[in-house]
């Protein structure tokens, strides 16, 4: 079997002698780059420090000899642990032979996942039906690949200057235009403005109150993301929505009928609106084959770590989506860990909650020096964003609403701000502007109409505000009604098309 036992230890005893330089590497090394099939002294030692040093704790080898041995554990060849250990502080390991020997010990384990996978491979095309089509055996055989490859990003990336690249970058994309930066969206508005909300290595965030709709607004954009572009969305839930609740959800906004008829079952003989029962169950049936089109995975991961969560996401993707394929990821919500509140450790664990999946989505699952998968997230606002009950001149607009981290701000590419409207903002401007603004307070990325998010708007009575865009909620779905701009050009008596039908075609945008 490939493995290299020395090297192990020197690692190890690089670990303990220079424990400052765990951040470093602590990312890469894992159990399995310490075979434990002959002797599991090594792999032992290794995650006593790990744990030890995860939890910021400083180490020596007295404890950690005292900690290896509470573990009861017999090791082969008469290997007296205290002197094993202490052998490997006498060691001699610089810092910089510490990182070569971790880059090292990681190729060796890589030969030896690479060995392992091709015996599995073997194995499998071996016992394979012969009858099986060859496309069927191909995607057998890239499940077993994808499965056992783990993602390594040694962090040891050459320089580069901008300045020589820049002419190069620009003059290909010229060449090679792309149809589109990023999958675009089924809310037209948001799209000219913003561009792309799911662009590969960034993450969206949507920021309102409890109940305002911020899951409904999300799942909506996927479905129809993945309905007209066959991307598939990885949706963790932090607790919040069963299986079951988010079904009924999507059934409802793709076909108009609401979620009380169908999780009560009445959608089978009830008429709703003009139409007669019969024509409801045809919505209700005419959505399966929707469905079809649509690939959305979904895992409750309450009470998990950012590390669980991202080494959950890792290997969804190299299972389930594979290697170099785009992806949607979606995480529902954004929220402190209340058992440490008391500590001060909340508003920190949502920081590194982000910082973590922006470092894998924007660093280790690349093909070919690019990104694969894009975020969205959504996040509940403080008092601040508090609506009910007050007129539109009372609301706060701006950053101060997202209380939770600044760190949110820092990691997003878009942040935006999902509110109802109020009753006098509801009589000013007409139901067919909607029935809640959709605020952008940070864009990291604009689209074609750039001005629509950088420039003021003129109202009608003279005052410079700043753009939002209308959305209409109904049976969770949701649909465009334009921006400010087009509410101001619809009270000077202009004509301007808005979409105001479209909730009763039985046909939602996207899923035509």
């Amino acid at each position: 079997m490939i493995k290299s036992f020395e090297l192990e230890k020197k690692v190890i005893s690089g670990i303990l002698q220079h424990q400052e330089a765990w951040g470093q590497v602590s990312n890469i090394l894992t159990d399995e780059d310490f075979y434990f099939e002959d002797s599991k002294v090594n792999v032992t030692i290794f995650r006593m420090l790990k744990s030890a040093l995860d939890n910021a704790e400083s180490i020596d080898e007295t404890i950690l000899i005292y900690r290896v041995k509470q573990l009861g554990m017999t090791f082969p060849d008469s290997i007296d642990i205290t002197d094993y250990i202490q052998n490997l502080t006498f060691m001699k390991v610089t810092a910089d032979n510490f990182l070569s020997s971790v880059r090292e010990l990681k190729k060796v384990s890589i030969r030896r996942e690479g060995f392992n996978i091709s015996e599995k491979l073997q194995r499998y095309v071996k016992k394979a039906d012969p009858s099986m089509p060859y496309n069927q055996l191909v995607d057998g055989m890239d499940k077993i690949y994808n499965d056992g490859v783990s993602a390594f990003e040694m962090g040891d990336e050459k320089l580069v200057n901008l300045a020589d690249i820049a002419e190069q970058i620009v003059e290909d994309r010229g060449d090679n235009p792309p149809e589109e930066v990023g999958l675009m969206g089924p809310y037209q508005t948001l799209n000219k403005i913003y561009g792309s909300l799911v662009r590969a290595g960034n993450i969206t965030c949507v920021a309102a109150r409890a109940k305002v709709g911020k899951t409904s607004l999300l799942i909506d954009m996927l479905l129809k993301i993945s309905y007209e572009h066959g991307v598939p969305i990885l949706h963790f839930d932090n607790g919040e929505m069963s299986e079951e609740e988010l079904v009924f959800r999507m059934v409802s906004g793709a076909s108009g009928i609401p979620v009380h008829l169908l999780e009560s079952g009445k959608w089978r003989h009830t008429a709703y609106k003009d139409w007669t029962a019969q024509e409801v169950v045809e919505r209700v049936r005419n959505v399966w084959d929707k469905m079809k089109k649509i690939k959305i995975l979904y895992h409750n991961v309450a009470g998990m770590s950012s590390d669980e969560m991202c080494s959950l996401l890792k290997r969804y993707y190299y299972s389930d989506v594979g290697r170099g394929n785009p992806l949607i990821f979606s995480f529902d919500y954004l929220k402190t860990d209340f058992g440490n509140l008391d500590k001060g450790a909340g508003w920190a664990f949502v920081g590194k909650t982000l910082h973590d999946f922006k470092q894998l989505i924007s660093r280790e699952l690349k093909f070919d020096g690019n990104p694969c998968v894009a975020m969205v997230t959504s996040v509940q606002t403080n008092r601040l964003g508090i609506t009910n009950n007050r007129d539109s001149d009372s609301i706060v607009e701006d950053e101060s609403v997202i209380g939770l981290s600044d760190n949110i701000i820092q990691f997003v590419s878009h942040l935006f701000l999902l509110r109802k409207k109020t009753i006098d903002e509801r009589v000013t401007e007409g139901d067919h502007f909607g029935t809640h603004k959709l605020i952008c307070l940070a864009a990291r990325h604009l689209g074609e109409d750039a001005f629509g998010h950088l420039e003021p708007v003129e109202d009608v009575e003279g005052n410079n505000r700043n753009n939002f865009v209308n959305l209409h909620f109904s049976n969770f779905n949701v649909e465009d009604r334009g921006d400010l701009r087009d509410i101001v050009r619809n009270s000077r008596g202009e004509d301007i098309f808005v979409n105001d039908e479209a909730q009763d075609s039985g046909l939602p945008a996207g899923f035509n």
